[in-house]
């Protein structure tokens, strides 16, 4: 039995399937349905046409952008002179063959960067290096300066004339205060007990009372410079000792041992004012002898930090305060002290000069605001130090020099003796102070080497020098001396300049890929154009394939939309 639609649905397929078609190959053909089938084929043709629409579109994003990256990678590695690169094209290798060529070049490449690395830390931290440069004549560098110390602050022989000339404030006593004026000496960081409070307020009121500043008490109770000069010699010559000549003479200076005496000593200069001098002898007797004395200080005094019978001698530059870094020489009783100095020049070339401050390691004055004249590393120090204490202990102390005019700000007062409570309490800090003071790029250090003689010379030598005084056993002599007419000279140089840094980077890029300068311009064309290039089209192809498939894709949903008549 045939039902009525089945009928009339097996007429509509004869129908259609008879409909005459024109000839042309690329022209619509509707595939033939049953009615009974169109609302499945209308769903599943529905679903797939916007799934291609979809794909079709979605290429242009992601996908086309990764297709160029490819394309040119596979382009530059067909024609790059980079070595490794031709077994990365994608039909010369493949699988474990090209992992194996591509981890080869990313570790070389990896090693190339270290070496730039490398190589440009190098041209930041030290681009420049010391040489030896030809020797100097002696008349180019200055004859140092010389500074004496007695390691004792207090003398015990003069505190007891001190103690016998003064008055004594409400509840002090003379063994009180003889015991107590050690005390002057923890200024100078050297004392070896730890003071008491009270203590150093009896002496403050001492000198209050009696009308002395600390300085005065120093110079009342400590060595100066005529209590152990006897006999001076330069170049020879006799001079007066005490003269007050422009080179030749001793004055009273300070230092971190407290009150000393110094020869060709000019610090705090202006221009050429106060130049120190220069010598054109050398050897033995071509510089300064001096004959001393320790009497009656030998072993007397109990304020330093040395129990010591002798003296301490330190040379520095004739501009610079003597500091611990200074090279030190003991002068001991009853002997002959040859005191050899050896200067060095350093300077630096223009090319140098011409780095920034944090390449060339040096200072010169125009890196000052306002621009210094004379600027010294010894100085920058010190300085550093004086606002160290001043900062934590609010006084200056009278072993340290006073700032300049130039750099005077607000006035500090004089530290009392109550005030050494905070040196003592303080003394690791200040050893510890870090002071950023670079050297100064034209600078003139001395180094010495020293013999030391019983005195045999004055029993042999017919130099009239040894016939001045009696020598006993607490006379001592120093010569300190020139031993060569010339001198070594440093120049600093520059040995990573901006030519040789990219030498080497060239260098260290060849040795790891074989990449030039051409080799980097590739890589930039590449990146620049070529990419550009194929992406503009790779897209005006995908766009061609999409105006292609469009038309179809509107067919489609064309006949799904449209239901045919059927009669019945």
């Amino acid at each position: 039995m045939t039902l009525p639609h089945q009928t009339v649905d097996d007429e509509q397929g004869r129908n259609l399937t008879n409909m005459d078609t024109p000839p042309a190959s690329d022209s619509f053909r509707p595939k033939p349905v049953r009615v009974s089938q169109l609302p499945h084929y209308q769903q599943s043709n529905h679903e797939g046409a916007g799934k291609f629409g979809r794909d079709a579109y979605r290429i242009g994003s992601g996908r086309l952008l990764w297709n160029t990256l490819k394309e040119t990678f596979y382009e530059f590695a067909s024609i790059s002179k980079i070595h490794g690169m031709h077994y990365l094209q994608k039909h010369v290798t493949g699988g474990l063959m090209r992992l194996l060529w591509i981890l080869i070049i990313a570790a070389f490449f990896a090693f190339g960067v270290a070496l730039i690395f490398l190589l440009w830390q190098k041209f930041i931290d030290s681009p420049t290096r010391m040489t030896i440069a030809s020797e100097m004549k002696i008349m180019q560098v200055p004859f140092p300066g010389v500074t004496i110390c007695h390691p004792q602050s207090v003398m015990d022989y003069k505190a007891q004339r001190f103690v016998d000339s003064i008055k004594f404030p409400l509840g002090a006593t003379k063994d009180s205060i003889l015991k107590n004026l050690p005390s002057l000496g923890y200024f100078t960081e050297h004392q070896w007990m730890f003071p008491r409070p009270q203590d150093l307020s009896m002496i403050d009121k001492v000198l209050q009372l009696n009308n002395y500043t600390i300085e005065q008490a120093i110079d009342k109770l400590g060595m100066i410079c005529e209590d152990f000069i006897v006999i001076c010699y330069w170049a020879g010559k006799k001079f007066p000792c005490f003269d007050r000549h422009a080179f030749l003479g001793w004055v009273g200076s300070t230092s971190h041992y407290g009150a000393c005496c110094s020869f060709n000593y000019h610090p705090n200069v202006k221009g050429d004012r106060s130049m120190p001098f220069a010598i054109n002898t050398y050897g033995i007797h071509g510089g300064l002898s001096v004959v001393g004395t320790g009497y009656p200080q030998a072993s007397d005094g109990k304020s330093g930090a040395l129990y010591s019978e002798g003296f301490m001698l330190m040379i520095h530059h004739p501009h610079d305060f003597a500091v611990e870094a200074s090279p030190l020489t003991l002068l001991r009783l009853g002997k002959e002290t040859f005191v050899n100095v050896l200067p060095t020049d350093s300077r630096c070339s223009e090319q140098v000069l011409a780095l920034p401050q944090n390449q060339r390691s040096c200072l010169v004055g125009r890196d000052f605001q306002p621009p210094i004249v004379n600027y010294r590393q010894p100085a920058c120090t010190l300085e550093c130090l004086r606002n160290e204490v001043h900062r934590k202990c609010g006084c200056h102390p009278f072993h340290l020099p006073r700032q300049t005019e130039a750099g005077k700000g607000r006035e500090i007062r004089n530290c009392t003796v109550y005030d050494s409570m905070c040196f003592v309490e303080n003394y690791y800090m200040f050893k510890r102070l870090k002071c950023h003071c670079l050297p100064a790029c034209s600078d003139v250090t001395y180094k010495t080497a020293s013999i030391e003689l019983d005195f045999a010379a004055k029993n042999f030598s017919i130099n009239p020098f040894y016939k001045e005084t009696n020598l006993t056993n607490f006379e001592f002599i120093f010569h300190i001396f020139m031993s060569n007419q010339v001198v070594a000279a440093n120049r600093r140089i520059v040995v990573v300049s901006w030519i040789s840094l990219l030498s080497n980077l060239g260098g260290a890029f060849s040795l790891c890929l074989g990449i030039s300068v051409l080799s980097l311009c590739e890589i930039l064309f590449c990146i620049v154009f070529r990419i550009r290039k194929s992406y503009h089209r790779l897209k005006q192809q995908h766009e061609q394939r999409v105006k292609l498939v469009a038309p179809i894709a509107r067919l489609q949903r064309f006949d799904l939309n449209s239901k045919p008549r059927i009669k019945i």
